[in-house]
């Protein structure tokens, strides 16, 4: 069974405490933060990363960029090209760690500007067709992870979104934290809505109020049994990680999660679940 942790949860500790601490904590898999990395600069400091995260026993699943600096593709045809120069070379960056999914977002709304919706996702679509472009080719994908301020916590043009883009190489990371706060009162209606688009899950919880700041399972207001219930009942069959991106007492937070995460993945019925028993 995959128990995937994500080292931005321990973001002010140094990416080798970061690792240990997941592995102690029993994850056997972790999803990497970008800016985590900053001291591998050399294929060979790579390599070496690489071979210290599997002598923890941790598998490397995935990088995260989400919200890089990059990522501001409205407005100016530097700005989109920008933006897309740093898609492409997230996706080499994935491969010389080892990956194949690239987690980003589709960005907010610039301050200020009144381009209409229809703007925007056109702009969204070309950009994220042009990665795919450069992405296939090379085998990765890319997830895109709404926030409550971000354009697609508005299920349809989230929605829209995807359904425009090569679904092979492209699909929705859902933040049980982000729809928490960002749909309080449908945030199990947006599972059903969503559907098959999603996947990628970030297991988490939340206080339903503050963005960005994600409980263990069962810590925060969630109900994780109808969350559970609707990803079975859409079908759904992705990967996940466990996160507490925020938390402040992270360590202490996935002795808690992690047997919580645990149960919820066999109630789901994932893949990574076979052969657990």
């Amino acid at each position: 069974m995959r128990l995937c942790g994500n080292s931005i949860t321990f973001q002010d500790y140094t990416v080798e405490e970061a690792c240990q601490r997941l592995a102690a904590a029993g994850c056997n898999a972790v999803e990497m933060w970008k800016d985590h990395l900053v001291g591998c600069r050399t294929p060979a400091l790579m390599r070496q990363f690489r071979d210290f995260a599997a002598e923890l026993g941790l598998e490397l699943w995935g990088l995260n960029v989400v919200g890089a600096d990059y990522f501001q593709p409205f407005g100016s045809g530097a700005n989109y090209d920008r933006t897309l120069a740093g898609l492409k070379e997230d996706v080499d960056y994935a491969l010389e760690l080892g990956v194949s999914d690239v987690m980003v977002w589709e960005g907010a709304r610039p301050a200020g500007s009144d381009m209409p919706d229809a703007d925007l996702l056109a702009a969204l679509v070309s950009l994220f067709s042009e990665a795919i472009d450069y992405a296939r080719p090379k085998g990765v994908r890319f997830t895109a992870e709404p926030h409550p301020f971000t354009l697609g916590m508005d299920n349809d043009f989230m929605m829209q979104l995807c359904d425009q883009l090569d679904r092979d190489y492209f699909g929705i990371l859902f933040d049980f934290c982000h729809y928490g706060v960002g749909q309080p009162d449908t945030y199990i209606d947006a599972i059903y809505q969503l559907g098959g688009r999603i996947e990628h899950l970030h297991y988490s919880d939340t206080d339903g109020v503050t963005s960005e700041l994600h409980y263990p399972p069962g810590k925060g207001v969630l109900d994780l049994s109808a969350i559970n219930r609707a990803l079975v009942e859409i079908g759904f069959a992705g990967a996940s990680t466990l996160d507490m991106y925020g938390y402040p007492v992270p360590e202490r937070g996935y002795l808690w999660g992690l047997p919580v995460y645990r149960a919820a993945l066999i109630e789901i019925g994932l893949d990574e679940a076979e052969g657990l028993l």
